[in-house]
């Protein structure tokens, strides 16, 4: 007889999962606790769903130790992104790649991506049920039952849904008990709950002897300590960040810096956000170092005595006009009163060094990190069940009927198509091993 499977939640790791095991022979059910599935993946690169992405995947992740970094280039070296390209295309779908290894639709719509997976599921006699809120998993020997409030809506009601059933709504509840053959926990994490990912599948895990490394939020702004940063807000900026924990280095990232009236935005601020997550949580201090014209010019001798003959050559100018020149001029004015130069003194007046000091702040102004924005803004989240407690096909270690896959696992990856990979080959591979076990 076919295995019956249990597909807990329809996101990107869980709907792969159920077509994969689908494909292998077993009776899929997959139980979503929003409207509708997919909602995530509606949500990614821009509403453009950014697939996966052709470059080395080394440096590109995130966990918690060597042993589970190694389980994750081992996985991506298992199902990587020509598979998931495969994957697509094998569906209907077919795919594009961009200058930075992205990989997207060749339409660039994520809702295609949705739609050729949930047609899968169709043609593979999935059964997808909304509105399905799994509350507990009891294992038992060569399978298990899982506990399930099922809500129903009216058609009225369906169409205006904007939020997850309780139990003080008008919705009728239905609660039932399902056997499973094999379950798959693809709950995802708490990054952007609107889509459905609320830390439900963490309590699951919880209550099944798994060990939850505090998930935090990543892919994510930053907020910063300095009354300048309302003067700052909406300026962007083509520059370098540094994120400095304890006083050292601890990552460099390039492109284009957004300031907001709460801190730090854009993606090399997101690109080292878990760094500066799980490094606040563990109480070390966290400092960004932004650095807005070394890209312009170095530090060299000859190049500091052009811009000492520029100054020069404008002492009538007054030395925001003068900075001005270099930086936006919402920058140029923080960093002059930051230097005690009032908006009206010269370039002449201030002298040579003053200015120097302005300029040198542009290559370091720094700013004390406070916290990370929180789970409403997140695109992913760093932490969840440990890779240690799980095996190659990320069966549990405790029950191996259950399967642990996607962002409810501790791994997470940089922008760029990395988690979205993560949750396709978790998924498959659980898929596919939980057909055929």
């Amino acid at each position: 007889m076919a295995n019956k499977v249990i597909v807990a939640g329809g996101g990107a790791s869980g709907l792969a999962a159920a077509i994969a095991a689908a494909e292998n022979g077993a009776a899929v059910t997959v139980l979503e606790h929003k409207d509708r599935v997919g909602k995530k993946i509606l949500m990614t690169g821009n509403g453009k769903c950014n697939l996966t992405n052709m470059q080395d995947v080394h440096g590109k992740y995130y966990s918690s130790d060597t042993t589970s970094m190694q389980q994750i280039y081992d996985t991506l070296a298992r199902f990587g992104a020509d598979n998931t390209r495969e994957f697509f295309q094998r569906l209907g779908l077919y795919t594009k790649e961009k200058r930075d290894g992205g990989v997207y639709p060749v339409s660039e719509q994520a809702s295609i991506v949705l739609d050729v997976l949930r047609s899968a599921c169709d043609r593979l006699g999935v059964t997808i049920r909304t509105d399905c809120e799994m509350t507990a998993v009891v294992p038992q020997k060569n399978g298990g039952m899982v506990h399930v409030k099922q809500f129903e809506r009216t058609v009225q009601e369906k169409q205006s849904a904007k939020k997850k059933p309780s139990a003080s709504d008008t919705y009728k509840c239905r609660e039932e008990t399902i056997t499973y053959d094999r379950l798959i926990l693809a709950t995802g994490g708490k990054a952007a709950p609107v889509s459905g990912s609320d830390g439900s599948g963490y309590a699951l895990a919880e209550s099944l002897g798994h060990r939850i490394i505090e998930p935090l939020p990543a892919l994510v702004q930053l907020k910063c300590d300095g009354a300048f940063f309302k003067a700052l807000s909406g300026v962007r900026a083509q520059g370098v960040v540094r994120l400095i924990i304890d006083g050292v280095e601890a990552a460099v990232e390039e492109g284009e810096l957004q300031l907001t009236d709460y801190g730090i935005s854009g993606i090399p601020v997101f690109q080292m956000s878990r760094l500066a997550s799980r490094a606040l949580y563990d109480g070390r201090q966290c400092e960004a170092s932004l650095d807005f014209i070394s890209y312009i010019f170095g530090t060299s001798g000859v190049e500091n005595h052009v811009v000492s003959n520029d100054m020069k050559r404008c002492r009538d100018k007054t030395v925001e006009e003068f900075v001005s020149g270099l930086v936006h001029k919402k920058i140029a004015s923080v960093v002059c009163k930051q230097n005690a130069i009032a908006s009206d003194v010269t370039v002449g007046q201030a002298g040579e060094k003053a200015v120097w000091r302005c300029i040198r702040m542009l290559m370091d102004f720094r700013v004390p990190i406070t916290a990370p924005k929180s789970f409403d803004s997140a695109q992913v989240c760093c932490g969840g069940v440990s890779l240690r407690e799980v095996n190659e096909n990320f069966a549990s270690l405790t029950y191996r009927e259950i399967y642990l896959v996607g962002e409810l696992l501790d791994c997470d990856g940089i922008c760029g198509g990395y988690n979205l990979q993560w949750a396709w080959a978790t998924g498959i591979i659980a898929g596919t091993d939980a057909a055929r076990r």
